[in-house]
């Protein structure tokens, strides 16, 4: 809601939003999960600051990694 409500953001401000979603990313697949509901609902901000933390939430259909298991399964949610 916050993103939304501030409307416009500069190039370095969207790019530091898309890495923290990245970053997001990476540490759940360092630690072995696989989200696979990745939307915008499901990231929050920590706080009311501009510095807040972005969270994932709802890892109802997530699952922890097999090495060498390819996963093609339609999961997720609109």
């Amino acid at each position: 809601d916050r993103i939304i409500k501030k409307g416009h953001y500069s190039e370095k401000a969207a790019a530091a939003i898309c890495r923290a979603i990245v970053n997001v990313v990476h540490v759940c697949h360092f630690m072995g999960v696989a989200h696979r509901d990745l939307k915008p609902e499901n990231f929050l901000l920590a706080d009311d600051g501009e510095e807040a933390a972005l969270k994932a939430t709802d890892f109802g259909l997530s699952v922890f990694i097999e090495e060498g298991r390819v996963y093609d399964d339609m999961v997720g949610s609109a």
